[in-house]
């Protein structure tokens, strides 16, 4: 009977260890997402940090770095929905603002949201508005822009030259027609060449763009 008692008591250590061991709390789950994080295993980092929420239950979640740290495995494991929930969130909570934003304005870049994109790098421009990382996000956006009219006038002009080359211009009516659409479309780009400058006047890409429309107009 004796012996029956020490292995009941045994069985019943083994079982509270084991359920110690299972149970995890808020602290753990948080350090094993930060650990994901460091080894770059993102959509891991993320999971764990959801379990990590739940265990924190209904409260106010006080830990702002761990929200903004969420916003950022979304991003990184193409999550876009939840990166947005929670950029959003840390930017309720106050926490790195500009760089919450920049991010979220990343997120609608890469889910061809242009629009949202260009309001959320605004908002940013608003709470920090000599601040370099977001005027050159603004640049990047206006150089974007102009680069889609630039492209249409470059490939109206080549198609011309093509046709010139093959003698399938009949008139040069066609031909004034064709470069009057190429010109309309530099023109177009221009403007935005110059927004793009107003925020960032070494930006490379939109000099190179405001001479070569320069020149395209001129003939």
């Amino acid at each position: 009977m004796k012996r029956l008692f020490y292995v009941f008591i045994m069985c019943m250590s083994v079982l509270v260890v084991n359920a110690q061991v299972v149970e995890k709390t808020f602290a753990d789950l948080k350090n094993e997402g930060n650990a994901a994080i460091k080894i770059k295993d993102y959509p891991k980092a993320l999971d764990l940090y959801e379990q990590a929420l739940l265990k924190w239950g209904d409260k106010p979640v006080a830990d702002t770095s761990m929200i903004y740290n969420m916003g950022i495995c979304g991003i990184s494991a193409k999550n876009y929905e939840k990166a947005l929930k929670y950029f959003d969130q840390a930017i309720l909570m106050n926490y790195k603002k500009v760089n919450s934003l920049l991010y979220k304005a990343e997120v609608y870049r890469l889910t061809k949201n242009d629009a949202e994109s260009l309001k959320t790098l605004q908002s940013a421009l608003t709470i920090s508005p000599e601040d370099v990382k977001v005027k050159g996000k603004l640049a990047s956006y206006y150089v974007k822009e102009a680069t889609v009219f630039y492209s249409k006038g470059s490939e109206i002009m080549t198609k011309v030259n093509e046709q010139i080359t093959a003698g399938k211009l009949k008139t040069g009516e066609e031909q004034k027609l064709a470069e009057k659409q190429a010109v309309e479309a530099f023109k177009k780009a221009l403007p935005l060449v110059e927004k793009a400058l107003g925020y960032d006047a070494n930006n490379a890409t939109a000099k190179q763009l405001k001479s070569a429309c320069e020149a395209a107009i001129k003939g």
